[in-house]
């Protein structure tokens, strides 16, 4: 189902733990891989943690992991962003860790009631405000470029989740009559091309491991990976759509049943 890959890239939300929990089994999983040296990556579409702290919680809950394997879409934004100046002056909804990596790359920012912003970017941002939303709407109205960080509707916690970019990005669609022009995390195949550079193998050498069809899934059909969907609800694929995944188990530890190694 999978091949014989070259590299594992990870979803975090709702696959390797959700909350501050870790999945059962995920552990056994990335140990059997890392006993291999292939490399791995982990990639999160939640921007308000940096790299920093997705490497610690982690290490905390018994998964190994090192810096240079975690890509979260807060990190991916803002060197993006650093190469595409002719996106200009941003007003971003978002939290401090967007703000902050936006202006470690020295990203033009401006702030509700400033500066007409060229482009509005979307993030999760639990400090939303109408304030934010009506500078948005209005600029957006107003010919500003329209980007986000990342689509998910909700973000997966034990409490049953965080309303996260996708409704905002949902909110202003609905108000602007426009559709979000460019989306840099998950499924983006920016993003799918940053990954395989990175990793130096062939998107096909590659198996991406998510909870999600329309990210995670999404993503590798787009790049060309293997997929493995992790349908822990045990619900009915949706027949229309084209992310059909390679192979679908319902925890992550049934993995081990098909991965083509001891």
């Amino acid at each position: 189902m999978i091949g014989n890959p070259k590299a594992f890239i990870f979803d975090l939300d709702g696959t390797i733990y959700i909350g501050d929990k870790r999945i059962e089994g995920a552990d056994k999983v990335l140990e059997s891989i890392r006993k291999t040296n292939l490399p791995i990556r982990f990639v999160t579409n939640n921007p308000r943690f940096s790299r920093e702290v997705y490497t610690e919680k982690l290490n905390n809950m018994g998964v190994q992991a090192d810096i240079e394997e975690i890509i979260t879409s807060s990190w991916l934004t803002a060197n993006y962003l650093n190469k595409k100046p002719l996106y200009g002056k941003i007003f971003a909804i978002g939290e401090k860790q967007l703000i902050s990596e936006s202006k470690e790359m020295n990203i033009n920012l401006v702030r509700v009631g400033g500066e007409d912003p060229d482009t509005i970017l979307v993030s999760f941002d639990t400090t939303l405000t109408y304030e934010k939303l009506q500078f948005a709407y209005y600029h957006l109205t107003n010919g500003a470029n329209f980007i986000a960080t990342n689509p998910d509707m909700i973000c997966p916690t034990l409490e049953g989740g965080l309303l996260d970019a996708g409704v905002i990005i949902s909110a202003l669609e609905s108000a602007t009559d426009r559709k979000v022009e460019q989306i840099i995390g998950k499924p983006s195949s920016l993003l799918g091309k940053l990954l395989v550079d990175n990793l130096g193998v062939s998107a096909k050498e590659c198996v991406i491991i998510g909870d999600r069809l329309n990210t995670d899934i999404s993503l590798g059909k787009k790049t060309g990976m293997k997929t493995v969907w992790i349908n822990s609800s045990n619900i009915k694929h949706p027949k229309d759509t084209e992310n059909i995944p390679d192979l679908t188990i319902n925890k992550i530890e049934d993995l081990l049943e098909w991965l083509p190694f001891e």
